[in-house]
Formats: C-alpha cells, sequence, structure tokens
C-alpha cells in the first residue's frame, strides 16, 4: 500500500477518471499521491516515459503544483 489506499479504493477513483472526485478523502488521497509518487517518488527513465505520459514531467509536476494550490494542501503522500 505504497499510496496508502487498498487496491480497490485506487481502481475504483481511477475508473472514475476524468471525473474522479477529489472532495471525498478517498479521492484526494488518490490524485495526491499518485502525483506526488509521479513527480518526486520513484523516477521513470527518459525513454521510458513515453510509453506512460503524453505530457513531459515538467508539465506533471506544474499540474501538481496548481491542484495543490486549488486545493489549499501541501504536498507528499498523506
Amino acid at each position: 500500500m505504497r499510496l496508502g489506499l487498498s487496491p480497490e479504493q485506487l481502481q475504483a477513483v481511477i475508473a472514475a477518471w476524468p471525473d474522479a472526485d477529489d472532495s471525498t478523502q478517498t479521492g484526494l488521497l488518490v490524485i495526491n499521491n499518485c502525483l506526488n509518487e509521479v513527480s518526486h517518488g520513484f523516477r521513470i527513465a527518459p525513454k521510458d516515459w513515453p510509453k506512460w505520459f503524453d505530457v513531459p514531467l515538467s508539465e506533471v509536476q506544474k499540474t501538481y503544483e496548481a491542484w495543490l494550490a486549488l486545493k489549499g494542501i501541501r504536498g507528499g503522500i498523506m
């Protein structure tokens, strides 16, 4: 449970994407913890990045920072 959630909780939020509800505790944790992991946790080799993402890491990080500001929270695993 690296992300602090059960696999079922994680899958429920992923299944709702892009309409995931970050007003719930579970939704907030999934979105925060996943974006934090991608932005600051494990590293994806540059050659492998396009296999997982359509945008550069810097854009993911900017999106995460903007989302944190909107939510009025600090980053990191919650």
